[in-house]
């Protein structure tokens, strides 16, 4: 893995393998930065979007103003903003960022001392301004884009994927496949505008450039061409890892035991995650899970499965602004309580669903 910058951009290349990626050396199976990003909570990207969105701010007021001190308070909000960046999946293990400024940051010491080149900048036209435009509309929009990666993408797993027979790359292929006939046909029947604004910024192009090396396998020492693609942005990379997992048979899936997100590798059908269980001090999902599925298997993919599609009209809610976070909280520990009691036994199918429904 390697990394350049191109004056506002901090780009990286990461190597691809047949069924893994390989980051500062490392490999990863596909997929595995795919279900870490799943995993990313509410309240780092709030942080995330408005670190950015204040450092993109302070460097608009830097370009105009000119100042020491206006350079001052630039370089204070964007490296507030670079720490947490490289706190995200895949970024964290960029080694030749951690320890270093933005370069953003870096740019900005080269602005004060070179007139010329701040002025091409904030001229309409010129290199430096196009790469101003593109920086502003990636960097703002960052916390944003990862949200909806995961909201796109559970969108799609829980409502395709999740009851496949079937774990194989062609199943997968299948399910994709589907997805994407459903998603057409729903944006040619829609009339709403706030709807259609909405899907019409749904991402399925990202720009990544791809030459060819030649890696050696870790465990055989065999030589293996890998590809070598470069990225700009977390999100192009965070779908190429997705679908290219998907490919080999690996996809992100939640547990259903901790409802967190694990990746689901070599085609096999396991439900739960390797984490250590919730409530346990050694004892796993999986174990957990293994332990009382024969038990629970009916009732269980019934409750979670009901549960799922109220967790999922919620989510949507609270994504378009219907639901504050008061009555998101309210609600989603509502269902809870009610899929727990139903799990322990204490109502009927019929209560369970009656109760669901009074959301």
């Amino acid at each position: 893995m390697s990394y350049q910058n191109d004056d506002l951009f901090e780009w990286f290349e990461v190597l691809f393998g047949k069924k893994s990626c390989i980051v500062a050396g490392k490999e990863y199976p596909l997929g595995y930065f795919a279900a870490e990003a799943l995993e990313i909570d509410d309240a780092l990207l709030a942080e995330l979007k408005d670190l950015t969105q204040r450092g993109s701010e302070e460097f608009h007021v830097f370009l105009n103003a000119r100042t020491a001190s206006s350079a001052g308070m630039a370089v204070q909000e964007l490296d507030r903003a670079w720490a947490l960046i490289k706190q995200l999946p895949l970024y964290n293990k960029i080694p030749y960022w951690h320890g270093k400024r933005s370069a953003v940051s870096d740019m900005i010491h080269d602005l004060r001392e070179d007139a010329a080149k701040h002025d091409r900048m904030l001229t309409v036209g010129t290199r430096e301004n196009e790469l101003l435009r593109r920086w502003q509309g990636r960097y703002s929009c960052m916390a944003d884009d990862l949200k909806r990666f995961q909201y796109d993408v559970d969108d799609m797993l829980t409502d395709f994927f999740e009851e496949l027979p079937s774990r194989r790359p062609e199943a997968y292929a299948a399910a994709f496949d589907e997805c994407m006939e459903s998603f057409r046909e729903i944006y040619s029947q829609t009339e709403d505008e706030e709807d259609l604004a909405y899907m019409d910024e749904r991402k399925d192009n990202f720009p990544v450039s791809i030459s060819f090396t030649v890696e050696r396998n870790q465990k055989t020492g065999l030589p293996f061409i890998a590809g070598k693609m470069t990225f700009e942005d977390l999100v192009s990379f965070l779908y190429m890892d997705l679908y290219r997992g998907m490919a080999v048979g690996n996809v992100p899936r939640l547990c259903h035991n901790c409802d967190r997100w694990f990746l689901l590798t070599g085609a096999y059908d396991t439900v739960y995650c390797q984490r250590v269980a919730p409530g346990e001090e050694t004892r796993t999902c999986r174990q957990v899970g293994a332990h009382r599925k024969e038990k629970e298997k009916n009732g269980k993919e019934f409750a979670y499965r009901e549960y799922t599609k109220v967790y999922n009209r919620l989510k949507a809610w609270k994504y378009r602004g219907k639901l504050n976070a008061e009555d998101w909280n309210r609600k989603v520990a509502y269902i809870q309580d009610v899929k727990a009691a139903f799990l322990a036994g204490g109502m009927s199918d019929a209560e369970y669903l009656e109760k669901l429904k009074k959301i």
